[in-house]
C-alpha cells in the first residue's frame, strides 16, 4: 500500500501556497547573495579605478622629456637665441661677437624655463609641458630679460672692438 498522505482538499490550495512562498523565500536569498557580490565587485573596480588614475598622475609626473624632445626644445632655445642677438644688435655684427652674445641669451633662456618649469635642468621638465615649454620659449622677446642678461660683457666688448663692431648705443644703455 502507497504510505504518502493524502492531502484534503482543503488543505491543498494553502500548501501550493506555502511552497510556492518557501521557494520565492530561497530566490530571494540567493538574490541578495547575489548583490552583495556585485556590491563588492563594484566597490573592488572603483578602488582599483582611483589606484589606477593616481598611479597615472604618478607616471605624468615623472615622466620627463624624451631625447627627441630634448633636441627639439634645444633648437628652439638656439633659433630664439639668435632671433634676439639680431634684434639686440639691430644690424650685421662679427660672427665671434654674435656668438658669444647668442651664448650669453642662450644662458638666459635655459634660466627662464627653469624658473617657468622649477627645473633645475631643462631636461628635466616634464614631457607633457614639452609643448608648453617650447611655446614658452618661442614667446621670449627681449623686453622678458633682465638689464644684466642683456649687457654687454667685458669680453663681448673687447670681441667688438677687435672686430670693429660699433656696439656703442649698446654700452651707453649698460651704464
Amino acid at each position: 500500500m502507497d504510505n504518502t498522505p493524502v492531502l484534503r482538499k482543503e488543505n491543498k490550495g494553502l500548501e501550493v501556497l506555502q511552497f510556492t512562498l518557501q521557494r520565492q523565500d530561497d530566490q530571494s536569498k540567493v538574490m541578495q547573495e547575489v548583490i552583495t557580490a556585485v556590491i563588492e565587485v563594484r566597490d573592488e573596480m572603483v578602488e582599483m579605478r582611483d589606484e589606477t588614475k593616481k598611479q597615472f598622475e604618478m607616471m605624468k609626473d615623472e615622466n620627463k622629456i624624451t631625447r627627441r624632445q630634448a633636441g627639439k626644445l634645444k633648437s628652439a632655445v638656439g633659433k630664439k637665441s639668435a632671433k634676439l642677438v639680431n634684434d639686440l644688435f639691430g644690424k650685421r655684427v662679427s660672427n665671434e661677437l654674435f656668438s658669444k652674445k647668442t651664448g650669453h641669451l642662450t644662458r638666459g633662456i635655459y634660466t627662464k624655463l627653469g624658473i617657468e618649469y622649477d627645473v633645475s635642468s631643462y631636461l628635466d621638465i616634464r614631457s607633457i609641458d614639452f609643448e608648453k615649454a617650447k611655446s614658452f620659449v618661442q614667446g621670449l622677446e627681449l623686453s622678458d630679460f633682465e638689464s644684466y642678461q642683456l649687457r654687454i660683457t667685458d669680453k663681448q666688448a673687447e670681441t667688438a672692438e677687435k672686430h670693429g663692431d660699433d656696439i656703442s648705443f649698446l654700452l651707453e644703455e649698460s651704464k
